[in-house]
């Protein structure tokens, strides 16, 4: 009983020290006006069951990760973020304005549950984009306590419940949501680059 114990402190220091950056992911994602919260909880954890699927297989078969791979991943959040702010560029003000108006008073719920698969995606690609210290921590982990790999799934998955509590209550605080949604257009780009840049330069 204490190994388990033990094993479960392991998993849960080894799921929080790599998912510090996912915390800042997770709130831009809920400030972002154009997704679902509901969406991003399904995101988050395609994304992670995703990165716990490729650590299992990889340590199963003693693979280690590619240092160019996780490099590769990085691309995908840095590239968002610039098209999102050249989007922002070309977007006045008045045409901003009307396609809130828009979105707002016409098939409002159709539009929105239409978009619904795609707003997973694109929440679990960014989790899987920003994964690479989740690999470089998993596979090894994996690889040598092979028995206690079920142990520290289901530990994951409820971290990762977790964590979507914690961004979404971070997002949602009375002093600080006002202000983060209303600058959420101009924030979201940069968290995305910040984040493409340190899985680039970190890996």
């Amino acid at each position: 009983m204490d190994r388990y114990l033990s094993e479960s402190l392991v998993a849960i220091v080894a799921f929080a020290s790599t998912n510090v950056d996912d915390l800042l992911l997770l709130s831009s994602l809920f400030i972002d006006a154009d997704l679902r919260a509901g969406s991003v909880v399904v995101g988050q954890f395609i994304g992670m069951s995703l990165l716990v699927l490729i650590s299992i297989l990889a340590a199963h078969f003693m693979v280690s990760a590619p240092m160019a791979w996780i490099r590769m991943l990085g691309a995908f959040p840095l590239c968002l973020g610039i098209l999102r702010l050249a989007r922002l560029s070309r977007t006045s003000p008045l045409k901003t304005a009307t396609s809130l108006r828009q979105t707002e008073f016409v098939g409002k719920e159709q539009v929105r549950l239409s978009w619904v698969k795609s707003e997973a995606a694109l929440a679990a690609l960014l989790t899987l984009a920003n994964g690479g210290d989740n690999l470089s921590v998993y596979i090894p982990l994996f690889a040598v306590q092979r028995v206690f790999v079920p142990l520290y799934v289901a530990v994951f998955g409820v971290m990762t419940a977790i964590w979507c509590w914690f961004g979404y209550l971070l997002t949602n605080q009375r002093l600080v949501r006002d202000k983060l949604k209303r600058n959420a257009g101009m924030i979201v780009p940069w968290v995305l680059i910040a984040l493409g840049l340190k899985v680039l330069l970190e890996a």
